[in-house]
């Protein structure tokens, strides 16, 4: 057995490290579509797979901006974060496979939502 817990905290400060978003959690809250304090990063993990002794985890990052922006600079930024998020993902010490990006998540209807959904593949008691 593996405790994710410490791989979620490295995804955590790494993405705090950022100086993008406002606030970066684990888990999707309740009314997250209500937050004034945006940009936001939700970190979720969507599957644990077994294989043998090695796991593979399957996450999501929610990116959240406020929609009283004007359009353009808020596609700008979102895309700009987008991007500068996903990068990052390839300073942590896993082996990380990128899926893809959802750029219209549809669950928070207040605000210029995506996803970012990735895979760590491989990790075993030694990570």
């Amino acid at each position: 057995m593996i405790n994710i817990v410490p791989v979620l905290h490295n995804i955590k400060e790494l993405i705090q490290s950022l100086d993008i978003y406002k606030s970066v959690k684990l888990g999707l809250e309740k009314g997250a579509d209500k937050a004034i304090n945006t940009p936001f990063a939700r970190i979720i993990v969507d599957e644990i797979e077994h294989r043998g002794a090695l796991i593979d985890l399957h996450l999501s990052i929610v990116i959240a901006f406020n929609t009283k922006n004007d359009y353009e600079k808020l596609y700008e930024e979102f895309f700009t974060a987008e991007y500068t998020t996903k990068i990052s993902l390839f300073k942590l010490p896993y082996k990380i496979e990128l899926i893809t990006s959802i750029t219209d998540e549809d669950r928070l209807v207040n605000l210029k939502a995506g996803i970012i959904k990735f895979k760590i593949i491989g990790l075993c008691n030694a990570n």
